[in-house]
């Protein structure tokens, strides 16, 4: 009985010591602070346990969740443009051309119209552009009317009564052209215009000129060249208005002195950029009477 109690005692001691043994051991894995060069960035051991910071100023730092990227923008879906960087673009050309009456009376010559507007022409045609550090280098190939309907006088300003003849106008052209137009930005999308357009034409159609007869009081030409008509009635040579002389013309061709259609234009405007893609001009300017019209360009 006695070996008994001794063997329980020895083995109580045993298990004592080890439980202790056990229970420093995991407080050091817990609290103690591990050798330098097994830690990591933070300053813990691989595999020890720290306290966790749960304040605000963690959660804004990252430290409980990763930083989030900011989107990445497509560069290609603004509407800014490289200036160092060519562009181009093909396109449709709408032009209006308006030549007032007053504009050609300025020059010395009376005009019978019923019309404020001698010329109101229309033209349209493609195009292509250049387009680098805000210079457009536009080529176009275009229709344009530059006729009018029915018949218009004219005569010299101070020049007698009788010396009125009637024009025919049916004078239309193809041209080749190019404008040179500078773009100052106020937005991305949209920018002051200005700039010149030079170009040539190719005449189609022309102006026919009749002497003109008294009883439309100018205004109609004279239908039969070997009937002469007098004012009145009276026969006398000075009133004589539709006659039969060889300085009297009748369905007379103009010729264009130049043979050709000349084209200087300047305009202003406005340039607008719905889309990365779209270019819309609309400007207005003088050169071959007045203009006002709009341009889009597809870009690419």
């Amino acid at each position: 009985m006695k070996l008994m109690s001794v063997m329980i005692a020895a083995l109580s001691g045993v298990v004592a010591t080890s439980a202790a043994a056990q229970e420093e051991s995991d407080d050091d894995f817990l609290f103690d602070e591990a050798p330098a060069e097994a830690k990591d960035s933070e300053g813990d051991a691989p595999g020890s346990f720290r306290e966790v910071d749960k304040s605000d100023e963690a959660f804004l730092s990252g430290k409980q969740q990763a930083e989030i990227a900011p989107p990445v923008q497509d560069t290609d879906a603004g509407l800014a443009e490289d200036p160092e960087k060519a562009y181009f673009s093909v396109g449709l050309r709408y032009r209006w051309v308006p030549m007032p009456r007053w504009l050609i009376e300025m020059f010395g010559v009376d005009i019978h119209s019923d019309s404020p507007l001698l010329v109101s022409g229309q033209g349209v045609g493609p195009e292509f552009t250049y387009r680098r550090n805000g210079l457009d280098i536009t080529a176009a190939l275009w229709f344009v009317s530059l006729g009018w309907d029915g018949y218009v006088s004219f005569k010299e300003s101070g020049a007698s009564g009788n010396s009125w003849e009637v024009v025919k106008n049916d004078l239309k052209s193809i041209l080749i052209t190019v404008d040179f137009i500078w773009s100052t930005p106020i937005r991305d999308w949209v920018a002051i215009t200005y700039g010149v357009g030079l170009g040539i034409g190719v005449p189609l159609g022309g102006l026919e000129r009749t002497e003109a007869s008294y009883s439309s009081d100018g205004k109609l030409p004279c239908t039969d060249a070997q009937t002469p008509r007098t004012k009145g009635g009276l026969g006398t040579q000075s009133d004589i208005w539709c006659g039969t002389s060889d300085d009297e013309q009748y369905e007379e061709t103009y010729d264009l002195p130049t043979g050709i259609v000349p084209w200087v234009n300047f305009l202003a405007g406005a340039r607008f950029k719905p889309h990365r893609n779209v270019a819309v001009y609309v400007d207005a300017g003088f050169g071959l009477g007045f203009q006002a019209g709009a341009r889009v360009g597809y870009i690419f």
